[in-house]
């Protein structure tokens, strides 16, 4: 599989946008340059794994996701987990955190069964 760098940095960009960050944001969360940022976003610019993980922790999605957006490697199966993330990784934090708080009261709910 090859790994299309102009949707990855689409990806981030998407993400970062959603999330009300700026590229000067990012870039200093990550500490990189907002320069740089830009080059990933624009597809112009690759970036190390190191890079890459901490832009996924800057934005809370997983690396996987920036990587590869929607789709499923053949020979995966997605666990309950990855749904999850993968459902709440275009929210921002506080969707993200409704989310949580509607889990909280299920879960209760599930326990008192």
């Amino acid at each position: 599989m090859k790994l299309d760098v102009k949707a990855t940095g689409q990806r981030i960009k998407t993400i970062r946008n959603q999330q009300n960050i700026t590229q000067e944001n990012l870039a200093e969360m990550a500490n990189i340059t907002p320069h740089y940022v830009y080059e990933i976003e624009s597809g112009r610019k690759t970036m190390s794994i190191h890079i890459l993980a901490s832009i996924s922790q800057s934005l809370n999605v997983s690396s996987d996701y920036l990587l590869f957006g929607d789709q499923i490697l053949d020979g995966e199966s997605s666990s309950n987990h990855d749904a999850l993330e993968y459902m709440t990784a275009r929210l921002n934090a506080r969707q993200r955190k409704q989310i949580t708080d509607i889990l909280s009261v299920m879960i209760s709910c599930l326990k008192d069964e």
